[in-house]
């Protein structure tokens, strides 16, 4: 691919920047080259891009995986990747397709390997596709991800800070984050209005693990729900978790917890017991029922 500015190439091509798609281009191609880099690709392996738009990306992961599915939603850049950029380029697939519907496991069982992911994340889909990654853990192996920087910022935030959320929580219980840079906004085309963070993602294995992952969201959900409200208020409402409020704070408890606290206090190695806690009172009145 060319220097050529992500402005003067989409002049060229009568195209403008489309903001249902969050489309911000990168402009230094060094800045490409860290995100890159900081994947430590061997070469034997598939990479997917989200979101390939001009292909700053996408030229240098083209030489260093083994194979590298780009997927991009915006058909005028599809074909310009496949037109211009590559034509028939062995290894190398441009699918027009939405990354909330690609099946990351499908094809980590078809290349008999996990994936390594890469890409700049629109603000739109951030959040929800960062909950698909969770629920295709097995299917990767790593990804570096570019998003917004309050974006990362709730990712990283610790128990008890304003950013302190569901992701920050659920996020780091299936990956450990580790924050590589920021980029400005002149470092893209058109301009966003905030900071860039990268950061990169590696499975993790928790200790002590969730009896039951689904449960543990459910929780930490629930926990959020109502910001404001104690946990002895968001966590015993109705037959929450197919328990009544009574069984509920028999788990507090038996856990030593305060039913008093907010959820945004709770840690995640805490909300992991409560959850292993709840379902283990749940598996208990199964038994005797």
């Amino acid at each position: 691919m060319s220097s050529t500015s992500p402005k003067v190439l989409l002049q060229r091509l009568g195209l403008r920047p489309k903001k249902t798609l969050g489309q911000h281009f990168l402009v230094h191609s060094h800045q490409a080259r860290r995100i890159v880099e900081a994947l430590g690709l061997r070469g034997d392996e598939t990479v997917v891009e989200i979101g390939a738009g001009l292909g700053a990306l996408t030229v240098f992961l083209a030489r260093q995986a083994r194979r590298l599915v780009a997927l991009e939603r915006d058909p005028a850049l599809v074909r310009f990747l496949r037109e211009e950029v590559f034509p028939e380029t062995p290894g190398v697939e441009v699918r027009c397709q939405d990354v909330l519907r690609f099946d990351f496991l499908g094809l980590s069982r078809e290349v008999n390997q996990p994936l390594v992911v890469a890409g700049n994340l629109p603000y739109q889909i951030t959040s929800p596709l960062l909950f698909k990654l969770m629920e295709e853990q097995q299917a990767l192996s790593r990804a570096v991800l570019m998003m917004q920087q309050e974006v990362g910022a709730r990712l990283l935030a610790a128990a008890g800070s304003k950013d302190y959320g569901v992701l920050s929580v659920l996020l780091p219980y299936h990956f450990y984050l580790r924050r590589l840079f920021s980029l400005g906004p002149a470092n893209f085309f058109p301009p966003p209005q905030v900071d860039s963070l990268v950061l990169s993602l590696t499975p993790a294995t928790t200790s002590p693990p969730a009896r039951d992952p689904t449960l543990l969201a459910r929780v930490v959900k629930a926990a959020f729900g109502q910001r404001r409200k104690t946990l002895n208020n968001t966590l015993t409402a109705g037959a929450a978790f197919g328990l009544s409020p009574a069984e509920v704070r028999r788990a507090f408890a038996e856990l030593g917890l305060d039913a008093g606290r907010r959820g945004e206090t709770l840690s995640l190695s805490e909300f992991v017991v409560l959850a292993n806690k709840l379902s283990a009172i749940s598996g208990q009145l199964s038994a005797n029922s």
